[in-house]
């Protein structure tokens, strides 16, 4: 067989040469597929074959075939479409996974009335007295009732369980249970920093909760019932869960405490996860970070992967005033002491090769970051480093420009398909429609690499971003975006696959369907090239193949 070179280095093309040489035979034959390979060099396949972890031939069926051997899997896949593994560039999977099973989720619920339903019915399958959630991921614009429910309506239908409904970031409701069980009744309650509970004009609790993204993360945390054994079965449920949308790989852009990373690699310590996990680290000191980064990266690679977990750099926050949280409109405006903070930061990550991935919502907190890593890049280039943005929902032109001058990356997630009816309201209809600024992005010559931001804000398993790429259509049609800033369906499909792995430093191994690559492959159940546009968050995965190994496969 011959063997196409991989790769700029001549160690990377021995690897891959030496993989496919010295293979008898394959293991796994696909073939009569529509493959997506995301390979410029050849685009489109009908067949692949991969041996061990590596994908060892890509062609058409009649030479892809012809290398079986006896004990060669072979799977006729009636035309269906492959595509290399997704990943997700930025989801709080680890944080999000380990109450996965706990919440319940509105994100495509129409009605008021049918969400209220599902937490019903999430009650009656605890039992009275068990909480129920819905944490984020939802719109009132989305329901035909045109708003969010009330406090008093979690009471009526939820009368034995307390219930906690977060809105986004912006605030929550709880029925009477939960004032009971939090006891916000009592001013003295123990909540987290940031918490505030509204009062009515006798002092007692409304129902409603207003806090700062920290803040909700704590106190939702407090109320989920799961122990440590609980917490690792919803990880290792949402993980098969990621996997059955065809996901091979997340990044998580920050977990929160050390602790909270345990189980993942717990789970990579007994060969039991599913997925590629790469993790960055947020600063955990809020007013000395430069100090706790220095500490925390003493003894650790600027990036390392070990084939399974990879540790792909610092973020999300690194210094808390620098970070707009969900702010929608101008005026964002970080202390000069902040600055200081970050330019520390930053000098110690570029001489240490460090990657970065900062939040920003807004262009003016985007503005405050750059003026930092400008002055840092006059002394030490960070071109090469991957630093990136996240999120940028009304980010500018000149921003973008200012990014692709230092050569960052900029990360874009679906944060716009829930929030674009605040955006409008805080910048106006052009803003709104052009947020996120991903096609402005694309034209400046930046990487950008796709991410969905869930579990709080965005839809976890990446179809239903990708479908938002491609359509511009908020969620509840609320924002639609012009044609001309819409991605075409292999453009939105990039951002999840070659440009992800691409973020994640592995683009010489993942990232696309090419001879010697890593075997993280996806077998979608419908024709994604030409199904209806508004039915792409209905894709899923029939087979889904990570570092070689099936880890989902549907029965029919």
């Amino acid at each position: 067989m011959t063997c196409r070179l991989l790769g700029s280095t001549a160690a990377a093309a021995l690897v891959a040469c030496a993989t496919v040489a010295l293979a008898e035979a394959p293991d796994l034959i696909l073939y009569n597929g529509a493959l997506l390979t995301m390979d410029d060099g050849a685009p489109t396949a009908s067949a692949l074959a991969v041996t061990g972890n590596r994908i060892a031939a890509v062609g058409d069926d009649a030479t892809v075939r012809a290398t079986a051997g006896a004990t060669t899997r072979q799977i006729d896949l009636g035309g269906k479409t492959v595509i290399p593994g997704l990943v997700d560039t930025h989801i709080h999977a680890i944080r999000g996974g380990q109450t996965f099973t706990f919440e319940t989720y509105w994100f495509d619920n129409t009605t008021l009335s049918g969400a209220i339903d599902e937490l019903k019915a999430a009650a009656a399958e605890r039992g009275p007295d068990q909480w129920v959630a819905v944490v984020g991921s939802w719109i009132p614009e989305q329901f035909e009732e045109a708003r969010a429910p009330t406090a008093a309506e979690l009471t009526e239908a939820l009368p034995a369980n307390p219930a906690y409904v977060q809105s986004l970031y912006d605030y929550a409701l709880v029925n009477a249970k939960g004032i009971a069980a939090l006891g916000l009744d009592d001013p003295q309650a123990e909540l987290p920093d940031g918490i505030e509970v509204v009062r009515d004009a006798s002092g007692k609790a409304t129902g409603r909760i207003n806090g700062s993204i920290e803040a909700f993360n704590t106190l939702f945390g407090q109320i989920v019932p799961f122990d440590a054994a609980q917490r690792q079965d919803s990880l290792r449920t949402f993980f098969a869960t990621l996997n059955g949308y065809g996901l091979t790989g997340v990044i998580d852009p920050s977990a929160g405490p050390a602790e909270a990373y345990e189980p993942v690699f717990a789970m990579d310590r007994a060969n039991a996860l599913t997925l590629r996990v790469g993790y960055r680290i947020p600063a955990m000191a809020p007013g000395n970070e430069p100090e706790w980064v220095r500490t925390a990266m003493a003894f650790r690679q600027p990036q390392h992967d070990s084939g399974m977990v990879a540790f792909v750099g610092l973020g999300e926050s690194l210094v808390a005033e620098m970070n707009d949280g969900v702010q929608m409109g101008p005026g964002f405006e970080s202390p000069p002491e902040a600055k200081v903070r970050l330019r520390e930061v930053a000098d110690y990550a570029a001489r240490r090769r460090i990657p970065i991935e900062l939040h920003a919502y807004t262009d003016d907190a985007a503005s405050d970051i750059l003026d930092v890593f400008e002055a840092v890049a006059k002394e030490q280039p960070i071109d090469g480093l991957r630093w990136s943005l996240a999120h940028l929902n009304t980010g500018s032109k000149q921003t973008l420009d200012r990014m692709a001058r230092l050569g960052m990356a900029y990360t874009v997630q679906m944060g716009p398909y829930f929030e674009g009816p605040a955006i409008r309201a805080a910048n106006g209809p052009e803003v709104a429609a052009h947020a996120p600024p991903t096609r402005a992005a694309l034209a400046t010559g930046l990487k950008v690499a796709g991410g969905t931001d869930a579990t709080r804000i965005g839809v976890y398993g990446v179809w239903q971003a990708i479908e938002y790429h491609v359509t511009g259509t908020s969620l509840g049609g609320v924002i639609q975006k012009p044609e001309d800033q819409r991605l075409t369906r292999e453009e939105a499909l990039r951002l999840y696959t070659a440009n992800a792995a691409w973020l994640g430093f592995a683009e010489e191994l993942r990232g696309s369907l090419s001879v010697g690559k890593q075997a993280d492959v996806a077998v979608l159940d419908q024709p994604y090239l030409t199904m209806p546009a508004d039915n792409i968050d209905g894709v899923r995965s029939v087979l889904t193949i990570v570092d070689g190994k099936i880890v989902h496969e549907r029965t029919d």
